[in-house]
């Protein structure tokens, strides 16, 4: 036999042995087991449309920040001769924190003291001379008024009293002149004790005080560095109380007084508060209500985040179901009610949310009976088997 027809005999064999293998796994193959299910029924839990009160609240969160701020400078400029504290440190009252050189402030205030004595030594003379023109005057005045009573007949009579007349008439001008001296130098003591004022107070604005107690914030001079007048050098604030500036909406502003206590969360740690301001018109871009609660700083720090939960207005006996029960559907809001074995889908207006609660306005009836969770699945006029206890307390 020639290997050729060995080669045929070989694919002969392969192709009739699966040919075989194809006809056995047909016939071998297992019936189909046609069986016609029923339609299953879903299981529901349900709850019970109730009467509650309902104390609400609203959740807000700030950032606490330091009952006062202020933002230091001198009010003359010079060079910075002293730095007695640094940020962190804390301050009294009227506590000295800087101080700028004060040798030209110090002259200053000498000139014009020397001045003001020249100008009060030179009063006291002008008053001097002035009292003794005016009595001069007066004798002078006499002295012509006997004269003009000797008579008029002599040539020795109108000679003299000419002189006297003429006497009289220089210390008028005097006096005037002394009277005028002492109001012209009033006026320049007033001008030159003005003066002397500013240049005590300069001086005394070369020592930067503490107007309140607190806490240094930042220190922004050196000593040697020269300061203008303008620039901001030390931001002092008050951290013994922080306060916490949040904005509401209408309904929890109408809910609020100023002096209300309040409670307000750190980092898990319950502060009390108080509410210490409150914007009655609302801001015209967020309308919106600010205000302001104040808390004890001990244990804490400005710029940590606050949160407080407002109270709202009561809500007495308001029909209220699980929100779990509401479906939301392209705006609106819809339940489902247990009718029999049956869903029904009906649409309601919801009310405010407290926890798991949520306030029903219209749509429903107290004892109304509903599904309770799993709403999203659920159609109109689905057959429902209620679970077992299955009515949610």
């Amino acid at each position: 036999m020639t290997s050729a027809t060995r080669r045929f005999l070989l694919t002969l064999a392969i192709l009739m042995t699966t040919i075989v293998v194809v006809v056995l796994i047909f016939v071998t193959r297992p019936q189909a087991n046609v069986e016609m299910r029923q339609p299953g029924i879903t299981r529901v839990e349900v709850t019970e449309v109730v009467r509650r009160d309902l104390l609400p609240s609203v959740t807000s969160t700030g950032v606490l920040r330091p009952r006062q701020v202020a933002s230091l400078r001198f009010e003359v400029a010079g060079e910075l001769s002293a730095r007695e504290v640094e940020p962190g440190e804390a301050v009294s009252e009227g506590a000295l924190l800087l101080r700028l050189d004060n040798e030209d402030y110090r002259d200053t205030v000498n000139e014009t003291e020397s001045q003001l004595a020249e100008t009060r030594a030179t009063l006291e003379r002008d008053g001097a001379l002035l009292k003794l023109a005016r009595e001069n005057r007066q004798l002078a005045e006499r002295e012509y008024q006997r004269l003009e009573q000797l008579g008029k007949g002599s040539l020795a009579s109108v000679s003299t009293r000419e002189s006297a007349r003429q006497q009289l008439i220089n210390l008028q001008s005097e006096e005037a002149r002394l009277a005028f001296s002492q109001q012209s130098g009033q006026a320049r003591l007033a001008r030159q004790q003005a003066a002397h004022n500013r240049a005590r107070r300069n001086l005394e604005r070369t020592r930067l005080l503490a107007p309140f107690s607190g806490r240094i914030n930042r220190v922004m001079v050196e000593v040697g560095d020269y300061v203008q007048g303008s620039s901001p050098v030390l931001e002092l604030i008050d951290d013994a109380a922080l306060e916490l500036d949040v904005a509401v909406s209408g309904d929890v502003a109408a809910a609020l007084t100023l002096g209300q206590a309040l409670k307000v969360n750190v980092d898990g740690r319950q502060v009390d508060g108080e509410l210490v301001a409150l914007q009655i018109d609302p801001d015209p871009q967020t309308h919106t209500h600010p205000l302001r609660i104040r808390i004890p700083g001990q244990g804490l720090l400005p710029g940590q985040l606050g949160r407080v939960d407002l109270p709202l207005r009561p809500r007495r006996g308001v029909l209220v179901v699980p929100a779990a029960a509401v479906l939301r559907e392209e705006g609106k809001y819809f339940v489902f009610l247990v009718r029999g074995n049956r869903l029904q889908r009906r649409q309601v207006v919801p009310g405010l949310r407290h926890g798991e609660w949520l306030l029903l306005q219209q749509g429903v009836e107290q004892g109304d009976i509903l599904v309770a969770r799993d709403v999203e699945v659920l159609s109109q006029d689905t057959e429902v088997q209620v679970e077992p206890n299955g009515k949610l307390p």
